[in-house]
């Protein structure tokens, strides 16, 4: 970057000494200016969305038996693994039920047993003519009936044993407590279900939201993106599209889009306010130059190039654009000299000189 000391001077040079027709005044003016070389670089321009943070999973931790509530493990902003114990209801009368359970049976175990062995022997009695027939159908539906009770009984503890297990309820999956709904002694149902803790996964963490009809050729699922969040506002996260749908919106004119992010340190939480970046376009050694020089008129764009000390004016076409640096595709080459302020004091055709470092404007 060059800086060009402003100097105003005006010279009146007298060409006659005797007449006015042979007068002439000569005006020059210089004019201070600061410039800047055409160079290289790669470029991108961007779509940009807002939407907010939410876990990738989440679950409101109910009951699967009733029960009132006898202890609670953990309390807000706990950090668990997934098959730790959360909450624990009152289990002796499950207890009860599940001995219940164990002794019918037991019974009917013993009553089954006794029909066997009744049954071995009608069979016997039955091959050798003692007993008839109906008698030892009898005795084989009773062996039948005893089995079908073995199973039931079977069936019975199984359940118990399982409301037993299920009266522990444990973490689904890995995650933070971000809310506890109740407290010890509190009766917690099934039906409705009573949510008793809210849980949160955030080791990833996804961002709904909208994108403009016209941008939606330049949205694809698995493109990277790039997000900011007002509690690191110089750190950019990345992360990919997972889902576009399809369906544009009639009132907005947007699609919505869901994006995934790693959030290995938890720094991203639930809620926050995400600034979205999706690459649009990209130009790898494209020539660039600060979008300030640009003056644009009603047709096409032009700069102020200082070419042998003199400011010329040249047309140039724009490529992609990221505030503050704008891509040339025609019109400029890598090294050009442009002008970066000063160039208002400028106009079309008129010639400039550098001297002394000044862009010397003789009209």
């Amino acid at each position: 970057m060059r800086y060009l000391t402003t100097l105003l001077c005006f010279t009146l040079v007298a060409l006659g000494c005797g007449s006015n027709s042979d007068e002439m005044e000569n005006k020059e003016t210089v004019v201070s200016v600061i410039t800047t070389n055409v160079k290289r670089g790669d470029i991108s321009s961007f779509i940009y969305t807002t939407g907010a943070i939410f876990p990738k999973q989440e679950s409101m931790i109910s009951p699967k038996v009733s029960g009132r509530i006898e202890k609670l493990y953990v309390d807000e902003g706990d950090q668990v693994k997934k098959g730790q114990p959360l909450v624990m209801l009152e289990q002796e009368r499950i207890r009860i039920g599940v001995k219940e359970s164990e002794a019918s049976l037991k019974e009917t175990e013993a009553q089954l047993k006794n029909l066997q062995a009744t049954l071995k022997r009608n069979q016997r009695l039955f091959e050798e003519g003692v007993i008839g027939s109906q008698q030892f159908d009898d005795t084989t539906t009773e062996r039948d009936l005893a089995e079908a009770r073995v199973q039931r009984a079977e069936a019975v503890l199984e359940r118990m044993q399982q409301d037993l297990k299920d009266s522990v309820i444990t973490a689904p999956f890995d995650g933070f407590i971000v809310e506890k709904m109740m407290n010890e002694g509190e009766m917690a149902t099934t039906m409705p279900p009573s949510n008793i803790f809210h849980l949160v996964d955030t080791s990833r963490i996804k961002i709904e939201c909208g994108i403009t009809e016209g941008k939606r050729k330049s949205i694809k699922v698995g493109e990277e993106v790039l997000v900011t969040v007002d509690a690191y506002p110089d750190e950019v996260f990345t992360g990919k599209i997972t889902t576009v749908n399809p369906k544009i919106d009639l009132k907005s004119r947007t699609f919505k889009i869901k994006t995934e992010l790693p959030n290995p340190s938890f720094r991203l939480e639930s809620g926050m306010f995400a600034r979205i970046r999706i690459i649009e376009s990209e130009s790898n050694n494209a020539l660039l130059i600060p979008q300030r020089v640009i003056i644009s008129g009603e047709v096409e764009k032009k700069v102020f190039v200082v070419e042998n000390g003199r400011a010329v004016e040249k047309s140039i076409v724009t490529g992609i654009m990221d505030h503050p640096i704008v891509e040339v595709t025609e019109g400029l080459k890598e090294g050009d000299i442009v002008v970066t302020e000063g160039f208002y004091a400028l106009k079309d055709g008129i010639k400039v000189r550098v001297k002394q470092d000044l862009i010397k404007i003789k009209e």
